[in-house]
């Protein structure tokens, strides 16, 4: 009733008889993502576009084999397509929706996968990504899909649906509960003939299975999964418990395919530029939409935006192509840092963040002002009977990475939390006293910030630690505690699956994971004011941007002339880089202070007061997008 085709996709289709699937779903490899262990994958690519049309030829095979009234659901990730700066999202899921439309597929809907474990993100200077699109594609505009939606009045078009860990090695599975869920939009029944093109560990199959246990008929629904990687293939039989299952292979084929180029759909001579756009526009319709974008290309309009600003556009009534075009802005003046997902009652449309497209000023992206509580939030006294004393300490500012190991507490704040401790550090047999910060914000409040000539200065309010923290260089008679592990009574669900099985959830990470302190700046220092001062005192020395990084040590060449940029190129010396400079020039002190002063800081995200937003986000919401503006 099943089978593997174990061979690449394109002669894999090729055996397949035409009109004869019913649903096909999948989650193909994404592009420059990851590495599945064989030569010829997709995904590896050389270029996103590329990677677009090699998917849009394959899918046109696919297309053949799928019966009149048949369904494709195509869920793929979007990917950022730098890794430093102002780098854009590539908006590639929906570029490949728009190509295979183009080739004659109906695009039904788009449905929105929200992920509420997604991956936590480092970055400060976005939304986090933390959805998926998967596009619901036909032959013909009656299908399964469009019969089963008219028969639910409830139907949305938004799926809030958990990562899934598992237990196979195979490192991007997509949850059961995402299959089922879109295969029940189309009714999945019997006789039915469902295929995978990209089975991977065979997640679409196990759901296949589990669905034909619950059917009371002996015409059960057929599953054919195409895998190209014999190991995985392993894995379908080993999840599936189908040990016996019908294996086809293939040898593998070269093919070509026709590399798409990328341009507006639309002419825009006969679009009306507008006299006045707002910061956020939602537009009422598609030639407002289209209007809005040819005003913000005009050089002019691109010349008087506040550079620091972020912009926002919307449209609630989209068809892929809007999204498209405006993917076709990304470097024209204009970087798309985010697409976000903004869902008003059962449906959702886009809003794009956007940013100027130069690498000479930062952004303003305050998402603090948004005010967004982690799920675990912390009590006042959530923290009182936790044992403290034995937790590592990593060093995350010096060069030389050090390690080392709280061996008593001084003071607690009243939430429990230490506030001085001591540190035995391992590297260099030292005992030092350290302050531990609570949040950034409250000890940013700790600051005086003056102007004098220009220039932006700093003063402490309270000395909160000193720069000289070594307390005990004679450690032959300290005591080291044994380690205490604050989770070692967890018996949850992660409890024996590999960290690399865990899909991606924090939940797991907090739950599972060791909680460490870790040293770094007591003050979120602004890497602009630095620049500032550093520049300030070379012009006080009567030193160019050269002499200033001659005067340097020769393997420093490159690193000072960082520390003189405010753009994003630029850098923050580490403390003992700043000792360096202090040999050289009369440096403020209190200058020193700010930049050189360290605190240690619990790494787990009850510590953390404000999350970065997700890319999701409620109608209500959007209003608020403007409190990002704010310094």
């Amino acid at each position: 009733m099943h089978k593997i085709i174990n061979a690449d996709i394109f002669v894999a289709l090729k055996s397949i008889p035409d009109n004869s699937i019913d649903v096909a779903i999948t989650s193909p490899p994404y592009w420059s993502q990851r590495n599945y262990g064989f030569d010829n994958q997709v995904g590896n690519e050389c270029s996103y576009i590329k990677f677009i049309s090699r998917l849009t030829f394959l899918f046109d095979i696919l297309k053949e084999k799928l019966s009149d009234k048949g369904i494709f659901f195509l869920n793929i990730g979007d990917k950022y397509l730098k890794k430093y700066g102002k780098t854009p999202l590539g908006l590639i899921p929906y570029k490949l929706a728009y190509f295979m439309q183009k080739n004659g597929w109906i695009i039904n809907d788009t449905i929105i996968w929200y992920k509420p474990n997604h991956m936590p993100s480092s970055v400060k200077n976005r939304f986090v990504n933390s959805y998926e699109p998967i596009f619901v594609l036909s032959k013909k505009k009656e299908n399964y899909f469009t019969n089963s939606i008219k028969k639910n009045p409830d139907y949305s078009n938004i799926l809030k649906i958990n990562l899934q860990p598992t237990s196979y090695n195979h490192i991007a599975t997509y949850p059961e509960k995402l299959v089922s869920s879109l295969l029940n939009l189309v009714k999945i029944e019997k006789k039915h003939t469902v295929l995978d093109p990209f089975a991977g560990s065979g997640t679409t199959l196990k759901v296949i299975n589990d669905i034909n246990k619950s059917m009371f008929t002996q015409h059960k629904a057929s599953g054919i999964m195409i895998e190209f990687n014999s190991d995985y293939v392993e894995i379908i039989k080993q999840r599936t418990g189908l040990k016996n299952i019908k294996v086809e292979k293939y040898p593998f084929e070269e093919y070509n395919y026709q590399i798409f180029e990328e341009n507006f759909s639309i002419d825009f001579e006969n679009i009306k530029e507008l006299t006045k756009i707002n910061t956020l526009n939602i537009a009422k319709n598609k030639n407002e939409f289209y209007s809005i974008l040819k005003t913000i290309l005009n050089k002019k309009y691109i010349k008087s935006f506040p550079q620091q600003e972020l912009l926002f556009i919307g449209l609630e009534n989209f068809l892929i192509e809007d999204i498209y075009n405006i993917s076709q802005i990304n470097q024209k003046g204009w970087i798309i840092r985010n697409n976000l997902v903004v869902k008003k009652n059962n449906k959702w449309f886009p809003v794009f963040m956007l940013v100027q497209d130069n690498k000479t000023c930062r952004y303003y992206f305050n998402y603090k002002r948004l005010k967004f509580n982690h799920k675990l939030k912390e009590t006042k006294t959530a923290l009182c009977g936790q044992n403290f004393v034995g937790y590592n300490v990593v060093d995350n500012i010096s060069k030389n990475k050090k390690q080392g190991l709280i061996i008593s507490i001084i003071e607690k704040y009243d939430n429990g939390l230490p506030k001085y401790v001591k540190v035995f550090w391992n590297n260099d047999k030292i005992i030092t006293k350290e302050f531990v910060k609570k949040d950034d914000d409250q000890v940013l409040k700790n600051l005086i910030f003056t102007h004098n000539n220009g220039y932006v200065f700093v003063k402490e309010l309270k000395n909160h630690i000193s720069l000289e923290k070594i307390i005990n260089t004679s450690i032959e008679k300290v005591k080291l505690p044994q380690k205490s592990i604050s989770n070692r009574n967890y018996n949850g669900k992660f409890k024996e699956i590999e960290r690399k099985n865990w899909g991606a959830s924090p939940g797991a990470r907090s739950s599972v994971e060791e909680e460490y302190f870790s040293l770094q700046r007591l003050y979120p220092v602004k890497q602009e004011i630095i620049a500032d001062y550093l520049n300030y005192i070379r012009k006080q020395q009567g030193l160019s941007k050269n002499a200033f990084i001659k005067i340097s040590p020769k393997n420093y060449k490159h690193t000072v002339g960082h520390w003189l940029r405010k753009d994003f190129g630029g850098s923050v010396p580490v403390p003992s880089d700043w000792n360096k400079l202090e040999k050289l020039f009369d440096i403020d002190k209190n200058m020193t202070n700010y930049v050189c002063k360290t605190a240690l800081k619990l790494q787990t995200v009850k510590n953390t007061k404000y999350k970065i937003p997700d890319d999701l986000i409620s109608n209500e919401m959007i209003g608020k997008l403007l409190e990002l503006n704010n310094e």
